[in-house]
């Protein structure tokens, strides 16, 4: 249901891009040599992140605070999304600030880079930000996002990034209110100075072992969170993305196959819904 490409399919494009990834990761670091900030334009591919979970899963909640807690437990408990089989990503409900930038099921961003403004795309549940690098403020008008409105600069070769006026979300996998502000520092690093991940609980065989070992430049994005209603104190992850050179990139027609199956259903009971 995720979306019209499958996870073969995806895996095997992935499989392909660590062959190129030497040739465009060199063209990222000769853009990243010359003046100006780096370039870090193209697809983007998740490989890892410091949360305790998979590349592909979101991390585990944050430590909630008294209140937060109760927000939360209060909520799942009317709304079990497991017990109802309602989990939104399979009804093509945006994931939005912050899950947007997990890589859920593989799925990359898209960067286009402007001197005043950077669009990142999400093949999931075809998504968008645009971050504003022009001086602006973050509008006092203006309604609640699920990804929010997103100004930042330059810092160096720093892209800092401040996203606020996000709707308030209760479910699992970073719930937050509709205070919470996100800060994100983009920027480039060399594979091989990545940090290791570390060894898994009970001697688990690692997440993504025996694989290539990404080679050239690679996408680092540095994200904190603050929301002084759910949580005491600023909660931080960091995301590593490798590019692909082959900028493969699709439509994720998840309302698509929902529609298919309620279609399906309808025809096989033999009757229209409304009345012939």
């Amino acid at each position: 249901m995720w979306t019209s490409v499958s996870v073969d399919m995806r895996k095997a494009l992935a499989a392909l891009s660590v062959a190129a990834m030497a040739l465009g990761s060199s063209s990222i670091a000769a853009a990243a040599d010359s003046s100006g900030p780096p370039d870090i334009s193209g697809t983007w591919s998740l490989i890892r992140h410091t949360g305790p979970q998979g590349q592909f899963f979101m991390p585990a909640d944050p430590p909630l605070n008294a209140n937060g807690q109760k927000i939360v437990s209060d909520f799942r408990a009317k709304y079990d999304v497991h017990k109802y089989d309602m989990e939104p990503n399979g009804y093509c409900v945006e994931h939005g600030m912050p899950s947007i930038m997990w890589g859920l099921g593989g799925a990359p961003i898209y960067i286009i880079q402007q001197p005043k403004r950077i669009t990142l795309l999400s093949e999931a549940t075809n998504q968008f930000r645009f971050m504003f690098l022009d001086g602006r403020k973050p509008p006092k008008d203006y309604p609640h996002t699920r990804n929010g409105y997103a100004v930042g600069h330059w810092d160096g070769d720093t892209l800092v990034i401040d996203t606020s006026l996000i709707e308030e979300w209760k479910l699992a996998r970073w719930p937050h209110s509709e205070n919470a502000t996100f800060e994100e520092k983009f920027s480039l690093i060399d594979a091989k100075d990545m940090p290791a991940s570390p060894a898994p609980p009970g001697g688990a065989r690692r997440r993504g072992a025996g694989r290539p070992a990404p080679t050239g430049k690679l996408l680092v994005d540095e994200m904190t969170m603050t929301d002084p209603d759910y949580y005491d104190k600023p909660v931080s992850v960091t995301f590593y993305y490798r590019h692909l050179p082959g900028d493969d990139f699709f439509e994720d027609t998840c309302s698509t196959g929902i529609w298919w199956d309620e279609f399906e259903k309808r025809v096989a009971a033999g009757k229209p819904v409304k009345p012939e």
